[in-house]
C-alpha cells in the first residue's frame, strides 16, 4: 500500500482515526478518509504576526530593555515580528539576541545612521522564526547601501539573501521631504510576503512653537500673550495646513507601497502590510475620496478630533487608498478597523493608530486582530493576528 505523510500539526484525532483506516489495510476507505481529511483543512498552518512600534530610544537604552523584548516574545508567542521606529541593524540585533529563538531571519532598512537623533528612529525591520527568502528595500531614494538577511547562524549577513534596493516610485509628486519613509517587501518561505511601514507622524510645529514659547515666558517671570494661549486652545491656519500637509505624506507614502504590494498579490503571494501608520479611524479625520474638506482651524489638544472642523469628505485617506481602492488596482481590507487604542496617550482617543491591511481576498485568512496586554516599555501596544497558512 501506498504511504501517506501525516503533517505533526494536524489534529489528534483524524490521525488516531486515519491510523485506524490504515490497519484495516483497506484502501478504498482510506483514500476516501483522506480526500475528507484534505478537505477539513485541519493541516493548516498558523501563523502568528505581531507589528509594533518599540519606541526610538538611543542604542544603550535599547540593549537595557532587554527583559521588555523577552517578555513580550514570552507573553505573546509570535511567529513572525513586524518592528518599527529601529535605529539601524544593532536594534533589531538585540531584539534578537533578547528574545532567544532557536532559530531566527532578520532584515532592517538601512536609511538612518546608527547614532542619529532620537526621532530620526524611522527604520522598519521584521523578525521572523520562518525563514526569510528574499527582500527588496523600497527606499524613498536609494543610497546604494549593500546588507544581506542575517540570522542567529550568520549573525554578519548572509550573502545568499542579498537585500535588493530599489527606489519607492511615486512619492515624489511634490518634491521629496526629510520625512519621507520607505518600506521593505519581506518574502517568507510560507508564501507570506511582509511590508512594514512607519508613516508620517502628526507633529505639528505652529502648537510646539506656542507651547514652548509659553513656557520660556513663564521661565523669565513674564506673562503669555494671549495669542500664544489662543493657539493651544483654538489652533491656527498655519497648525491646520500642517495638518493637511502630515495627512498627505502618509497618503502618498501607503500608495507607493499599496502599488509594490498589488504587485506581489499579483504573483499569488500572501500579502500583509502592517505597522505604525499614525492615523485613526476617528470620524470626520478619515475620508472616502480625494475630494477633502476644508479643514478648520481646532485645539491642540490631544483628543478628541472634532469632527466639525472638517464638514464633508475627511482629509486623511490613507486606509480608503487601500480599501475603496484610491490607487492601485487590489481592494484591501484593513483588519484593524475595530481596534481600540494601540498608542499609550489618549491623543488617538480609543482608536488604533497601529495597523495591519490584507488583500480582500485573503481577509477571511487572517483572525480579528487583538491588541497586546501590555506597551512592554514602548509608547505602542503591540497588535497580533493569526494566519491560517493553508
Amino acid at each position: 500500500m501506498r504511504s501517506i505523510l501525516v503533517s505533526s500539526n494536524c489534529i489528534a484525532s483524524p490521525f488516531r482515526q486515519l491510523k485506524g483506516v490504515i490497519e484495516m489495510n483497506h484502501l478504498r476507505a482510506l483514500l476516501l478518509y483522506s480526500a475528507a481529511l484534505l478537505a477539513t483543512n485541519s493541516c493548516a498552518a498558523d501563523v502568528k504576526v505581531i507589528s509594533w512600534n518599540v519606541a526610538a530610544s538611543p542604542y544603550e537604552k535599547v540593549l537595557a530593555r532587554a527583559p521588555d523584548y523577552k517578555k513580550m516574545a514570552d507573553t505573546l508567542s509570535p511567529d513572525v515580528i513586524v518592528l518599527i521606529e529601529l535605529t539601524g541593524r544593532p536594534d533589531i540585533k538585540a531584539i534578537a539576541d533578547a528574545i532567544d529563538w532557536q532559530t531566527y531571519y532578520a532584515t532592517v532598512s538601512d536609511g538612518q545612521v546608527q547614532g542619529d537623533e532620537i526621532h530620526a528612529g524611522l527604520e522598519v525591520g521584521v523578525l521572523s522564526k520562518l525563514p526569510i527568502t528574499s527582500v527588496i528595500e523600497f527606499d524613498p531614494k536609494p543610497e546604494g547601501h549593500v546588507h544581506q538577511v542575517f540570522t542567529n547562524a550568520k549573525p554578519d549577513g548572509d550573502s545568499s539573501i542579498p537585500v535588493k534596493e530599489a527606489p519607492l516610485k511615486g512619492i515624489d509628486m511634490m518634491g521629496l521631504a526629510a520625512t519621507d519613509r520607505g518600506t521593505l517587501r519581506v518574502d517568507l518561505a510560507n508564501g507570506l510576503t511582509v511590508f512594514p511601514v512607519h508613516l508620517k507622524s502628526n507633529s505639528n510645529d505652529a502648537c510646539f512653537a506656542a507651547d514652548d514659547a509659553i513656557k520660556d515666558l513663564k521661565k523669565l517671570g513674564l506673562t503669555p500673550v494671549p495669542a500664544l494661549q489662543a493657539v493651544l486652545d483654538n489652533g491656527s491656519d498655519v497648525k491646520a495646513k500642517a495638518d493637511k500637509d502630515n495627512a498627505f505624506k502618509r497618503e502618498r507614502v501607503i500608495a507607493a507601497t499599496k502599488t509594490v504590494a498589488d504587485l506581489a498579490v499579483a504573483e499569488g503571494r500572501t500579502v500583509l502590510i502592517a505597522g505604525d501608520w499614525n492615523t485613526s479611524f476617528e470620524p470626520g479625520k478619515f475620508g472616502q475620496s480625494f475630494d477633502d474638506c476644508q479643514l478648520a482651524a481646532f485645539s491642540c489638544a490631544k483628543a478628541p478630533f472634532p469632527a466639525s472642523a472638517c464638514s464633508g469628505d475627511g482629509y486623511d485617506d490613507t486606509f480608503t487608498i487601500l480599501t475603496v481602492p484610491l490607487a492601485g488596482s487590489q481592494k484591501w481590507t484593513m483588519l484593524t478597523k475595530d481596534l481600540g487604542r494601540t498608542f499609550d496617550e489618549m491623543e488617538f482617543a480609543d482608536k488604533a493608530i497601529d495597523h495591519m491591511a490584507v488583500p480582500d481576498a485573503a481577509a477571511q485568512a487572517f483572525a480579528a486582530p487583538k491588541v497586546g496586554p501590555d506597551t512592554f516599555g514602548s509608547d505602542h501596544f503591540p497588535i497580533l493576528t493569526v494566519w491560517a497558512a493553508p
